[in-house]
């Protein structure tokens, strides 16, 4: 999984602009082909990578690099086409400095989905994103359940467990229900939000985002 970078870059230098549109531009392909091993050989061919070859070490391997490099998150956010002005995402992230970009390429071999992108307002940051709840409940939950928990930290495990009955909720459409939205959906997105009291955040607590949903649904109202 350890793979040399198809060239160095020493801390502080800034990705350029043509890797940066390169990427982008693989991923623009990907998204009108939804053609996954072409998406994984036009990022193989470009950061000049190879393959990894998917096996149980691998994934033991893997599972302690996720315990200390991936998260599982949640965003609430503000969005008026919203039924209850609301919409929220759980997310599945793995993030590397370019340099470790052969990690999150090993991602894509094991869940064989997601996508790797350049994160926003970095110099050389990337990740290893999964944000469809299908592919969420289907491989990364199972992941987590046979090569994280067995090894986890009890907080790992119990972020696990919130986030699995989060899906779980939203698979059952709770989020589509006002009361479900409210009671179930928002205070499970609460427990599992990392970062608190950020200038960008939409919601500064469970109340604001509750509160805000009942007064949205109630322009709804006839």
């Amino acid at each position: 999984m350890n793979q040399k970078p198809f060239y160095y870059f020493a801390p502080g230098t800034v990705v350029s602009e043509e890797i940066l549109q390169r990427v982008k531009e693989i991923n623009e392909t990907y998204s009108k082909s939804k053609n996954f091993p072409k998406y994984m050989n036009d990022l193989a061919e470009f950061f000049k990578l190879k393959k990894p070859i998917t096996t149980t070490e691998s994934k033991l391997f893997f599972g302690g690099f996720v315990e200390g490099e991936a998260s599982l998150n949640i965003s609430a956010k503000k969005l008026k086409t919203a039924k209850f002005g609301v919409i929220v995402d759980p997310e599945f992230s793995v993030t590397q400095h370019i340099n470790g970009i052969g990690h999150l390429y090993a991602a894509l071999s094991i869940f064989k989905t997601g996508r790797i992108r350049h994160k926003g307002g970095s110099n050389a940051t990337f990740v290893f994103v999964i944000d469809n709840r299908v592919s969420l409940e289907d491989k990364v939950i199972p992941f987590f359940e046979s090569y994280v928990v067995p090894y986890a930290s009890f907080e790992k495990v119990e972020r696990m467990q919130t986030f699995k009955e989060l899906l779980l909720l939203m698979k059952s459409k709770e989020h589509r229900n006002l009361e479900g939205l409210i009671n179930k959906v928002l205070p499970k997105w609460d427990s599992l939000r990392m970062q608190r009291g950020q200038i960008n955040q939409a919601f500064e607590s469970l109340d604001a985002a509750q509160a805000f949903v009942r007064n949205h649904s109630k322009t709804l109202s006839p």
